[in-house]
């Protein structure tokens, strides 16, 4: 599952061992912003791609063939 705005590991493919985030942009529909670095703080050694809608970032993941795992967030806890 590609979760958007949660930072995540990529464990296989291009970009291996480098992290990833996808922004939603306020496009109708929406399209993402793609981003990856080899620092949590996205600050070293990263790169970006935009993708025009859900369809092409899912195509995207699969030709990256980017096993990637998804940091947990507050909403993910129990009671939450």
């Amino acid at each position: 599952m590609i979760r958007v705005g949660v930072i995540g590991h990529i464990k296989s493919g291009d970009e291996q061992s480098k992290y990833a985030k996808i922004q939603e942009l306020a496009d109708d529909p929406p399209s993402y912003l793609i981003l990856t670095a080899a620092d949590r703080g996205f600050q070293f050694d990263g790169g970006d791609w935009w993708v025009e809608d859900e369809a092409s970032l899912r195509q995207f993941f699969a030709e990256a063939r980017w096993d990637v795992e998804w940091q947990s967030t507050d909403e993910d806890q129990p009671g939450n």
